[in-house]
């Protein structure tokens, strides 16, 4: 018996050894981009000065537009208007919190794959200080999202993309905050976030060839992904991409909160010299740059909503934001203050809990799935399957207390890897 045991934990540990080692990050799986697409050119070009120019300066028209004021609402019906000429579905997300009331505005343009709830966002934020018309913070944003869709809903993608403007980013954030913990909620699967903020500046040669990307490393496939769209549309975009660290301090941040993978795409040129001021008008703006940002995030949104997912892996559970006791979710906490404190979508635990994970849309290719803490391996499963469940734990005799990020990945045959994350506060003892 003895001996039985230690062969299995010797193979145990061969099997470890043969697998592939942890990446840093992973992200969904999907078919690699060796080409431009012609049709994805001709999007691309459509851009211009002109477009950008008309909704930068119709938004910086109604002066400053602050969170749950008359102006916002004005500058939210403007938005949604505009969206409706273009043939969109359109929707108010209405929400009252923290003594405001106001409201996002979302369009969508359905994917064309039936078989797919995946979805990918591009956002930026309408609202801003009292002493700003925005045409920076975040006119710019807000025109190229408006830009950006007047020309994709033209056309058709194999995968949903919602254009939203949110309010309250100024206000910690309230309006995307409570737009991520609904989707989370709600189930969403949204795969990517591009939230566009002050893209529409610079002062330096370099800058004016710069859009930087701000995210975790769990956001860093989308930042890739984008590099490798610049490649292939380099000419079209005239432009590069750079990776940068995450800056909490904007929308992308409450997905992020909330399990989702988000990006920041921002000017290289910082700080602004007239942000948060009255100064902040259409003027200050380099349109030729704003030009340049937009192709970018354009050929990045089309793509991705093109670019067929090969594999998904998706922590159902446990679900963001709770207080759990063992496997039993007691009720969603309250921190939504907290937006620079990482807390808003942490899931506390107390007790062991299992991870519940989903595969999608096919998962007859994985070889193994990996459980780690950390990124630190802690279990494994091999063999193919849709679902996969493992109890959060390092071991049989070792507690875990504190905050703690859960990883899974699953390995294809081929060698390809998707992953999903959770941050949770454990208390195992």
């Amino acid at each position: 018996m003895r001996n039985k045991i230690i062969g299995i934990f010797v193979g145990g540990i061969l099997i470890i050894a043969g697998f592939t080692s942890i990446p840093i990050q992973a992200g969904p799986v999907q078919q690699p981009l060796t080409s431009s697409d012609p049709q994805i050119i001709d999007m691309i070009q459509q851009v211009d000065e002109s477009l950008l120019y008309y909704y930068n300066t119709h938004l910086t028209a109604f002066g400053p537009h602050v969170t749950g004021t008359e102006t916002s609402i004005k500058v939210s019906q403007y938005i949604y208007d505009e969206f409706r000429a273009m043939g969109m579905s359109v929707e108010f997300y209405n929400w009252t919190f923290d003594d405001l009331t106001d409201r996002n505005v979302v369009a969508i343009l359905p994917g064309t794959d039936t078989s797919s709830n995946a979805t990918f966002i591009l956002c930026a934020h309408h609202d801003t200080v009292a002493t700003s018309p925005g045409a920076n913070d975040d006119g710019s944003g807000v025109a190229a999202v408006l830009a950006i869709a007047k020309i994709l809903s033209h056309y058709s993608f194999n995968y949903t993309i919602r254009f939203i403007t949110f309010s309250a980013e100024e206000e910690r954030c309230y309006g995307s905050f409570l737009y991520a913990r609904d989707a989370s909620q709600q189930g969403d699967n949204i795969v990517a976030v591009i939230q566009a903020d002050e893209i529409g500046y610079t002062d330096t040669t370099v800058g004016g060839l710069t859009l930087v990307f701000n995210c975790p490393e769990r956001s860093k496939w989308i930042a890739d992904f984008a590099t490798t769209v610049n490649t292939l549309y380099r000419n079209q975009t005239n432009i590069t991409v750079e990776t940068d660290p995450n800056v909490m301090a904007s929308d992308h941040q409450s997905f992020i909160d909330y399990g989702f993978d988000a990006v920041f795409p921002v000017q290289y040129d910082w700080p602004y010299p007239w942000g948060h001021s009255q100064n902040d008008t259409s003027d200050r703006l380099n349109w030729t740059y704003l030009t340049k940002a937009t192709k970018l995030l354009l050929a990045v949104v089309a793509e991705l909503a093109s670019t067929p997912l090969e594999l998904q892996m998706i922590i159902t559970e446990p679900f963001q934001g709770y207080l759990y006791f063992f496997n039993h979710p007691l009720l969603p906490l309250n921190f939504w203050k907290r937006n620079y404190h990482c807390l808003r979508g942490t899931t506390f635990i107390l007790g062991l809990a299992n991870l519940y994970v989903d595969v999608i849309p096919s998962y007859n290719n994985i070889k193994y799935v990996l459980f780690c803490i950390d990124g630190n391996q802690i279990d494994w499963q091999t063999g193919a399957a849709p679902h996969y469940e493992w109890t959060i734990q390092m071991g049989p005799i070792y507690p875990i207390i504190g905050r703690h990020s859960v990883e899974v990945y699953a390995y294809t045959t081929s060698g390809k890897v998707a992953s999903d994350e959770i941050n949770v506060f454990l208390f195992t003892l």
